[in-house]
């Protein structure tokens, strides 16, 4: 397996934090703020651990799943790109279901899609490690993929404070930002045995 250069370790960096920017938005801030205006400060703790609850659930059944169905799929497109697109499509559509939703009920509907299309996405992303970067650079990208958690929980809370004052924004434009550099990488992920556009006849 050739070495990964710096080019390729700064996208998969910068799309790894463009998920955890998509993921943590609303974890951190948005969904708190949704579910408390729907129901009121006093019933908010108890819905807002509903959801959280039940989409963690979702999420530690999905996550598995979608990586081991990831490791048998089979197309053109090679076995990770299609399950990254579709988990961030997935995973923006749940989100817009909160951001509209007129009852906790549609907000833990759509905090459910988000989760399982998002644990897609990120178990077909943390999959490219082992596809993709040999064994002597895998602590070195491991690393700095690390750094990217903390930055996109500040970049969310900032961004969602951005736009306190307009909700759709509030949860749309961080998928906007975290979705452009997933779909970044993907466009430009090297070709490889695993993950590798069609070769052109």
């Amino acid at each position: 397996m050739d070495r990964v250069g710096r080019r390729f370790i700064t996208l998969y960096a910068l799309a790894s934090m463009g998920t955890s920017l998509v993921f943590l938005a609303p974890l951190l801030v948005s969904l708190a703020l949704k579910v408390n205006s729907l129901v009121g400060i006093e019933q908010a703790p108890n819905s807002l651990a509903l959801v959280a609850g039940v989409g963690s659930v979702v999420a530690m059944i999905g996550n598995p799943f979608f990586g081991k169905l990831s490791d048998r799929t089979s197309s053109p497109y090679g076995m990770r790109r299609p399950w990254m697109i579709a988990g961030l499509a997935g995973g923006c559509v749940g989100i817009l279901i909160v951001a509209l939703a007129p009852s906790v009920l549609v907000v833990l509907i759509g905090w459910c899609v988000a989760q399982l299309s998002l644990n897609a996405l990120l178990a077909a992303q943390v999959a490219v490690l082992p596809d993709q970067v040999p064994v002597a650079q895998r602590g070195v990208v491991a690393g700095v993929l690390g750094i990217g958690l903390p930055v996109a929980s500040v970049a969310a809370t900032y961004l969602v404070q951005l736009f306190t004052g307009n909700r759709l924004a509030m949860f749309l434009v961080p998928c906007a930002i975290g979705g452009f550099f997933v779909v970044l990488f993907v466009l430009t992920l090297k070709a490889g045995s695993c993950c590798c556009w069609p070769t052109p006849s």
